[in-house]
Protein backbone atom coordinates (compact mmCIF):
# COMPACT_ATOMS: atom_id res chain seq x y z
CA UNK A 1 0.00 0.00 0.00
CA UNK A 2 1.50 3.30 -1.12
CA UNK A 3 0.69 6.43 0.87
CA UNK A 4 -0.57 9.44 -1.04
CA UNK A 5 2.14 12.08 -1.40
CA UNK A 6 1.02 15.42 0.05
CA UNK A 7 1.96 18.44 -2.04
CA UNK A 8 3.57 20.95 0.31
CA UNK A 9 4.17 24.66 0.01
CA UNK A 10 7.85 25.61 0.53
CA UNK A 11 6.92 27.19 3.89
CA UNK A 12 5.31 23.91 4.99
CA UNK A 13 8.49 22.06 4.03
CA UNK A 14 10.50 24.54 6.08
CA UNK A 15 8.16 24.05 9.06
CA UNK A 16 8.49 20.26 8.85
CA UNK A 17 12.29 20.43 8.62
CA UNK A 18 12.46 22.69 11.70
CA UNK A 19 10.03 20.54 13.71
CA UNK A 20 12.02 17.39 12.89
CA UNK A 21 15.07 19.03 14.46
CA UNK A 22 13.31 20.88 17.28
CA UNK A 23 9.96 19.29 18.09
CA UNK A 24 9.50 21.50 21.16
CA UNK A 25 10.21 24.84 19.49
CA UNK A 26 7.70 27.46 20.65
CA UNK A 27 5.23 28.50 17.96
CA UNK A 28 6.39 32.14 18.19
CA UNK A 29 9.99 31.14 17.38
CA UNK A 30 8.84 28.82 14.61
CA UNK A 31 6.81 31.65 13.10
CA UNK A 32 9.79 33.98 13.30
CA UNK A 33 12.04 31.46 11.52
CA UNK A 34 9.64 30.97 8.61
CA UNK A 35 8.58 34.62 8.39
CA UNK A 36 4.87 34.23 9.18
CA UNK A 37 2.59 35.24 12.03
CA UNK A 38 2.17 32.75 14.91
CA UNK A 39 -1.54 32.11 14.13
CA UNK A 40 -0.71 31.38 10.46
CA UNK A 41 2.03 28.93 11.47
CA UNK A 42 -0.23 27.24 14.03
CA UNK A 43 -2.83 26.72 11.29
CA UNK A 44 -0.22 25.31 8.89
CA UNK A 45 1.03 22.88 11.55
CA UNK A 46 -2.55 21.81 12.32
CA UNK A 47 -3.17 21.10 8.61
CA UNK A 48 0.09 19.14 8.31
CA UNK A 49 -1.04 17.02 11.28
CA UNK A 50 -4.51 16.50 9.75
CA UNK A 51 -2.99 15.41 6.42
CA UNK A 52 -0.77 12.89 8.22
CA UNK A 53 2.51 14.58 7.27
CA UNK A 54 3.29 15.15 10.95
CA UNK A 55 2.35 11.98 12.80
CA UNK A 56 3.53 12.81 16.32
CA UNK A 57 6.13 14.34 18.61
CA UNK A 58 8.57 12.33 20.72
CA UNK A 59 11.58 12.72 23.00
CA UNK A 60 14.86 11.19 21.85
CA UNK A 61 16.33 9.00 24.59
CA UNK A 62 19.89 7.72 24.98
CA UNK A 63 19.29 3.96 25.23
CA UNK A 64 22.48 3.42 27.28
CA UNK A 65 21.35 5.87 29.97
CA UNK A 66 18.17 3.86 30.54
CA UNK A 67 20.02 0.54 30.72
CA UNK A 68 19.32 -0.77 27.20
CA UNK A 69 22.93 -1.19 26.07
CA UNK A 70 22.54 -3.96 23.48
CA UNK A 71 21.05 -2.87 20.17
CA UNK A 72 20.58 -5.44 17.45
CA UNK A 73 19.08 -5.82 14.02
CA UNK A 74 17.36 -9.15 13.65
CA UNK A 75 16.46 -10.66 10.29
CA UNK A 76 13.57 -13.12 10.54
CA UNK A 77 12.40 -15.62 7.92
CA UNK A 78 9.10 -17.45 8.18
CA UNK A 79 8.76 -21.00 6.90
CA UNK A 80 5.00 -20.66 6.53
CA UNK A 81 3.77 -17.67 4.59
CA UNK A 82 0.23 -18.30 5.65
CA UNK A 83 -2.13 -15.82 7.20
CA UNK A 84 -2.07 -17.45 10.67
CA UNK A 85 1.71 -17.50 11.06
CA UNK A 86 2.06 -13.95 9.74
CA UNK A 87 -0.68 -12.70 12.09
CA UNK A 88 1.00 -14.47 15.05
CA UNK A 89 4.30 -12.79 14.20
CA UNK A 90 2.65 -9.37 13.72
CA UNK A 91 0.86 -9.74 17.08
CA UNK A 92 4.13 -10.65 18.83
CA UNK A 93 5.92 -7.64 17.34
CA UNK A 94 3.07 -5.33 18.37
CA UNK A 95 3.15 -6.55 21.98
CA UNK A 96 6.91 -6.91 22.50
CA UNK A 97 8.42 -3.73 23.97
CA UNK A 98 11.98 -4.83 23.12
CA UNK A 99 11.15 -4.66 19.40
CA UNK A 100 11.18 -0.95 18.57
CA UNK A 101 10.97 -1.18 14.79
CA UNK A 102 9.82 -3.87 12.38
CA UNK A 103 9.96 -3.82 8.59
CA UNK A 104 8.49 -6.29 6.12
CA UNK A 105 11.30 -6.59 3.59
CA UNK A 106 12.07 -8.07 0.17
CA UNK A 107 14.96 -10.51 -0.26
CA UNK A 108 16.05 -13.69 1.49
CA UNK A 109 14.50 -12.65 4.82
CA UNK A 110 10.94 -11.59 5.51
CA UNK A 111 11.28 -9.09 8.37
CA UNK A 112 13.92 -6.84 9.87
CA UNK A 113 13.58 -5.94 13.54
CA UNK A 114 15.42 -3.37 15.64
CA UNK A 115 15.68 -4.75 19.16
CA UNK A 116 16.85 -3.11 22.39
CA UNK A 117 17.91 -5.28 25.35
CA UNK A 118 19.92 -4.72 28.54
CA UNK A 119 22.86 -6.87 27.43
CA UNK A 120 23.75 -10.01 25.46
CA UNK A 121 22.26 -12.31 28.13
CA UNK A 122 19.00 -10.38 27.97
CA UNK A 123 19.02 -10.68 24.18
CA UNK A 124 19.61 -14.44 24.45
CA UNK A 125 16.59 -14.68 26.75
CA UNK A 126 14.51 -12.69 24.23
CA UNK A 127 15.70 -14.93 21.39
CA UNK A 128 15.25 -18.31 23.08
CA UNK A 129 12.15 -17.68 25.17
CA UNK A 130 10.19 -15.20 23.08
CA UNK A 131 11.08 -14.78 19.43
CA UNK A 132 11.87 -18.36 18.40
CA UNK A 133 8.79 -19.71 20.17
CA UNK A 134 6.54 -18.08 17.59
CA UNK A 135 5.01 -20.70 15.31
CA UNK A 136 6.23 -20.43 11.73
CA UNK A 137 9.68 -18.91 12.30
CA UNK A 138 12.25 -20.66 10.13
CA UNK A 139 15.45 -18.66 10.58
CA UNK A 140 16.74 -15.79 12.73
CA UNK A 141 19.93 -13.87 12.02
CA UNK A 142 21.21 -11.37 14.60
CA UNK A 143 23.56 -8.45 13.96
CA UNK A 144 24.68 -6.52 17.04
CA UNK A 145 25.42 -2.82 16.72
CA UNK A 146 29.02 -2.06 17.71
CA UNK A 147 28.78 1.70 17.26
CA UNK A 148 26.51 4.20 15.58
CA UNK A 149 28.00 6.38 12.86
CA UNK A 150 24.78 8.18 11.94
CA UNK A 151 21.29 8.21 13.36
CA UNK A 152 18.74 10.62 11.95
CA UNK A 153 15.23 10.46 13.29
CA UNK A 154 13.59 12.61 10.63
CA UNK A 155 13.13 12.05 6.92
CA UNK A 156 14.62 14.15 4.13
CA UNK A 157 12.07 16.67 2.94
CA UNK A 158 13.96 17.65 -0.20
CA UNK A 159 15.63 14.85 -2.14
CA UNK A 160 19.17 16.13 -2.22
CA UNK A 161 21.05 12.92 -2.91
CA UNK A 162 24.51 11.97 -1.72
CA UNK A 163 28.05 12.83 -2.78
CA UNK A 164 28.79 11.28 -6.16
CA UNK A 165 25.13 10.94 -7.22
CA UNK A 166 24.33 11.56 -10.84
CA UNK A 167 21.96 14.42 -11.49
CA UNK A 168 18.88 12.16 -11.55
CA UNK A 169 19.01 11.29 -7.85
CA UNK A 170 19.58 14.95 -7.14
CA UNK A 171 16.25 16.10 -8.52
CA UNK A 172 17.83 16.76 -11.92
CA UNK A 173 20.51 19.09 -10.52
CA UNK A 174 24.03 17.91 -11.18
CA UNK A 175 26.39 18.91 -8.41
CA UNK A 176 29.15 16.30 -8.11
CA UNK A 177 30.45 18.21 -5.09
CA UNK A 178 32.13 20.91 -7.24
CA UNK A 179 31.43 24.54 -6.72
CA UNK A 180 32.47 26.78 -9.51
CA UNK A 181 31.65 29.81 -11.60
CA UNK A 182 29.46 29.36 -14.66
CA UNK A 183 30.86 30.75 -17.91
CA UNK A 184 29.21 30.19 -21.28
CA UNK A 185 26.94 27.55 -19.69
CA UNK A 186 29.92 25.52 -18.45
CA UNK A 187 31.07 25.12 -14.87
CA UNK A 188 34.50 26.58 -14.23
CA UNK A 189 36.61 25.88 -11.14
CA UNK A 190 36.84 28.73 -8.66
CA UNK A 191 39.81 30.98 -9.19
CA UNK A 192 39.50 31.23 -12.96
CA UNK A 193 39.18 29.01 -15.96
CA UNK A 194 42.79 28.73 -17.11
CA UNK A 195 44.07 25.27 -16.82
Amino acid sequence: MVAEVVEMHPVDRQIVEILQEQGRIPNVQLADRVGLSPPAVLERVRKLEEKGVITGYTAQVDHRRVGMSAVSFVAVSLNLHQKDSMENFHAFVGECSSVRECYHIAGTDDYLLKVYTRDIDDYENFLLHSLTRIKGIDRVKTMFVLSTLKRETGVPIEQTGCPGDSGEANGGKQDNGRKGNRKNGKSQPKGGGNG
